[in-house]
């Protein structure tokens, strides 16, 4: 194994991601949307691990096409996880908000595909949070602990990403960030189980 920590961390992620998932669709309604949000973060950490742990084992082209498979699982969490809030609105907001989520997903698969594909990935990853949490914090209908836990989340997030940056003495900068982005993961889910919609956002 090449990278042992870093795989072991995203493995634990991918588990984490998973047993959330699970316990949102147990719950039903939007928490479904969020629960294939979650499949998806499960999904990219997983081939995240194999590649961490494995790539030297593999030819150029596989490791391409698993490198970009982490990047479209991650580009389709952050597809749904704007749609679980989007259908939480009143019918104009909410096709709105769908129709950017849509944009959002065509132009963070195509910008996979460059040299700065990952970083901007990351971009498009935190932006869904962002727009999660001012439709939270906007809509009369969100839970009040919604946005705080989101509010968490992104700010880890942020931390995290900007951990990716900074030269940790003997671990590697991912190890970090996949520790930190393990309880950002775990604030969204909170955040998840704050957000119901009600009849007349949903349906009017």
């Amino acid at each position: 194994m090449a990278e042992p920590i870093t795989t072991l961390t995203d493995y634990a992620i991918a588990l984490e991601c998973l047993l959330l998932a699970g316990r949102l669709l147990l719950q039903g309604g939007v928490q479904r949307l969020w629960a294939v949000a979650f499949g998806s973060v499960s999904g990219a950490a997983l081939l995240g691990g194999i590649y961490h742990g494995f790539a030297h084992q593999m030819s150029l082209l596989q490791r391409i096409w698993l490198w970009q498979g982490m990047g479209i699982a991650v580009a389709i969490a952050s597809f749904f996880t704007v749609v679980a809030v989007a259908v939480t609105l009143r019918r104009s907001s909410r096709l709105a908000l769908l129709a950017l989520a849509t944009a959002k997903l065509a132009l963070a698969i195509a910008v996979g595909f460059t040299l700065w594909g990952f970083a901007l990935r990351i971009v498009d990853y935190l932006s869904a949070l962002i727009i999660v949490l001012l439709v939270q914090s906007l809509h009369p209908c969100s839970d009040p602990a919604a946005p705080t836990w989101m509010l968490a989340a992104i700010a880890l997030s942020g931390l995290g990403a900007i951990g990716l940056l900074i030269p940790w003495p003997g671990v590697s900068p991912l190890v970090v960030y996949h520790l930190v982005q393990m309880v950002a993961l775990f604030c969204i889910y909170r955040s998840a189980i704050a957000t119901h919609p009600v009849n007349a956002g949903a349906s009017s």
